[in-house]
């Protein structure tokens, strides 16, 4: 008797659950049914043997998140990918510096023109450690920790055309803070008088949230610089997709600024793998733009979309 009270407690309980579900609730549970069954007729035979009690059905309750990013900090190429990337070139690396907020904020308030506004250090260091403290507890994307990551802070502008502000305060700021840095180099913009009105950003980049941040105030965020070196930049795009929301890809704005902050870790020699600008189109779809260094000096300009081994795309976390 008491096995009977019991199927009947639990059949109630089913079918309050059951009819509680939506229609769509309903219909996507047996859709995930139907998929591990085989689909068509292998699901139909398999539901009759069920039925009969000749096959047992096990279920199995996993994270439907996917790890991102392997244990050396390099995104991880999504399944749905096919090609568009290569194995990274391992003699085009970064250190990982040591932060430090007072310093990288210095630097930006040193080679930014004067009316920048920025945030105080302890602010600085306030936001940005909360920034990382998340990403420690996010496993789809922890591992990024594992590679360089550099704490920086955007200053509040309102950008009207990207290319203008780009060339006017940003590319002014890397220039004046790479010659401060090597003042035996040179910093050469190849597309000097060639941005105004011809850089684009593209729509699944994400990119666009960071400008209208900045229009509201400065933007504290995490830079990686190198996690996608060796994909091509319609991989990078398509990779964005797959990451949290607080994720875009790096445009030449928050680029140029990781370069002001962090100038001898990403631009000290022809060992630091190239700075693609990812979310941005210059005059067309099939151009970007980046940053690249040599022995002599440090280069902006632009190129084409394709996989090169020793480039990378950036992305930044704004949480």
């Amino acid at each position: 008797m008491q096995k009977r009270r019991t199927i009947m407690r639990d059949e109630i309980t089913f079918g309050k659950w059951w009819h509680g579900l939506t229609a769509g609730q309903q219909q996507a549970w047996a859709q995930k049914i139907h998929q591990a069954a085989g689909g068509d007729a292998k699901a139909l035979e398999k539901l009759d043997g069920v039925i009969r009690d000749e096959l047992t059905v096990y279920v199995t309750f996993k994270d439907g998140k996917i790890v991102l990013v392997d244990r050396n900090g390099r995104c991880i190429p999504l399944a749905t990918m096919k090609g568009g990337y290569v194995d990274a070139n391992r003699d085009f690396y970064i250190t990982k510096p040591e932060i430090s907020y007072t310093g990288i904020l210095a630097r930006l308030q040193r080679f930014f023109a004067p009316e920048m506004k920025f945030v105080s250090a302890a602010e600085f260091k306030k936001r940005a450690t909360a920034l990382i403290a998340g990403l420690r507890e996010d496993q789809q994307v922890a591992n990024l920790l594992k590679g360089v990551y550099l704490p920086i802070v955007l200053p509040q502008i309102t950008v009207a055309d990207y290319g203008r502000t780009l060339e006017g305060i940003f590319l002014a700021a890397v220039e004046r803070a790479y010659q401060a840095q090597y003042p035996d180099r040179e910093f050469n913009n190849y597309r000097k008088g060639e941005l105004a009105g011809q850089v684009g950003v593209v729509e699944e980049s994400r990119h666009q949230r960071l400008i209208e941040k900045m229009a509201e105030g400065p933007v504290v965020l995490i830079h990686f610089p190198c996690p996608c070196q060796g994909f091509s930049i319609p991989a990078d795009r398509k990779m964005i997709g797959a990451f949290p929301a607080g994720f875009m890809l790096s445009g030449a704005l928050d680029t140029a600024t990781s370069i002001v902050a962090n100038t001898s870790t990403l631009a000290l020699n022809g060992s630091k793998p190239g700075n693609d600008c990812s979310a941005n189109t210059w005059q067309s779809a099939e151009d970007s733009l980046s940053f690249e260094t040599d022995d002599d000096g440090l280069v902006f300009g632009s190129g084409d979309i394709d996989a090169y081994a020793g480039f990378s795309a950036g992305l930044s976390f704004v949480g």
